[in-house]
């Protein structure tokens, strides 16, 4: 991956390079606009690095059309004195900001945060224009049909929705064309995943924090609820939020307000909340692990995806979708499917559901010769059952299966 430094300060720029210097990343580095503008446009970066001030060459905002245009993640590197143009930046499309100087941790997570996210936006850019304006998910079953009625119903009305549904039936992009289909698709959708921080930092990340409010709280740090401002808030995985989690959110969703971890200052903000589980959130109702008036705050409109398995008349779309993508990724010429794949595919029951025929697909596409054979899939699927993913190849699209 191509991670660009932008800063008109040489030992900056060395700086970052030397905390990078150990992830497998390639560094690019400029300090001049003109020449990171011929950058961005020549390199395609995965992400920017991106300074504010260059002295004597003015503001790099201007870069952020651009750079929102291609889909290249920005994270801006903000001194003290610019903290409200970094916000503004973040306005404008950027991920997120960090303080100079740099903390070499903050660095390394904020990064990786962003290009996981950048992945996610560019496969669903990717399925939205494959798929066109007019189809909004891959499948014929009277079970996705329902699903497009229900988006088409709510995406408008900007009520918080709640998605429910086993792990990888694609929770994920039912709530990214429910931010799509709303009124709210030209600002931020900001993706939070309960589950992937630890509970310790997960407040933190949601209202954001103070500088000094706990040990590694070097700078202030905005919230993805505040990013989310006059947009979109997923928040994947809710129900696994700790108790405290559980109450400040309740509270942002009665008075829409938030309080930074550290701070006494209470900000309004306006922001849509999606929320997904993948838990029987009403069982932990019952065991006293979520709490009864959240909960009842979150589901004002909810949405069910049903598992593979109820709906086994999607699998042969699904597949070839994913094929033609694979054979995209990997530069392949267009693989057919023979015939008695599809009977494969459909006696089989997916319990890791559309993340799981993707992986299959992927394997699939890497067998040499122009046609995928039922004898291949044959090979794939009791591997499938006794290892769940394949060793060796990447999961890189699981994101957008949950």
């Amino acid at each position: 991956m191509k991670i660009l430094i932008a800063d008109d300060e040489s030992s900056v720029r060395q700086s970052i390079r030397l905390i990078l210097s150990s992830e497998p990343y390639e560094i690019l580095e400029s300090g001049d606009l003109k020449e990171i503008s011929q950058l961005i446009c020549n390199e395609n970066p995965d992400a920017v690095l991106l300074d504010i001030h260059f002295k004597g060459q003015g503001t790099s905002l201007d870069l952020m059309p651009e750079l929102a245009r291609q889909f290249i993640p920005t994270i801006i590197l903000s001194g003290a004195a610019t903290a409200g143009e970094a916000a503004a930046a973040i306005k404008l499309g950027a991920y997120d900001y960090i303080e100079k100087p740099v903390s070499a941790d903050r660095l390394k997570l904020t990064l990786r945060r962003c290009l996981e996210n950048s992945k996610l936006q560019q496969q669903w850019h990717d399925l939205t224009a494959r798929q066109g304006a007019g189809v909004q998910l891959t499948g014929r079953s009277a079970a996705v049909l329902q699903l497009r009625r229900l988006i088409e119903q709510y995406g408008k009305k900007d009520v918080r929705v709640l998605i429910t549904g086993e792990t990888g039936v694609g929770k994920d992009v039912v709530a990214q064309l429910l931010w799509k289909s709303s009124n709210r698709a030209d600002k931020a959708f900001i993706i939070v995943n309960s589950a992937a921080l630890p509970e310790n930092l997960l407040e933190s990340e949601l209202f954001g924090h103070k500088k000094g409010s706990f040990t590694g709280a070097t700078t202030d740090q905005i919230g993805k609820i505040e990013m989310a401002d006059r947009g979109t808030l997923f928040l994947d995985e809710i129900g696994d939020l700790s108790p405290s989690a559980q109450t400040k959110l309740l509270r942002f969703l009665e008075a829409g307000e938030i309080q930074k971890v550290g701070s006494h200052q209470i900000r309004k903000v306006d922001v849509r909340l999606i929320a997904a589980t993948s838990r029987n959130l009403e069982a932990d109702i019952e065991r006293g692990l979520f709490r009864t008036d959240l909960y009842y705050r979150l589901n004002v409109a909810r949405i069910h995806v049903p598992p593979l398995r109820d709906r086994s008349e999607d699998i042969a779309s699904l597949f070839s979708y994913f094929v033609v993508q694979f054979c995209r990724k990997f530069k392949e010429p267009e693989k057919r499917i023979e015939p008695g794949v599809v009977d494969l595919l459909c006696e089989y029951s997916w319990p890791g559901n559309i993340r799981e025929l993707r992986n299959a697909a992927e394997r699939a596409v890497l067998y040499p010769g122009p046609t995928i054979l039922a004898a291949q899939i044959a090979e794939i699927l009791p591997q499938q059952r006794s290892q769940g993913s394949p060793p060796g190849l990447s999961d890189s699209m699981a994101p957008s299966t949950r």
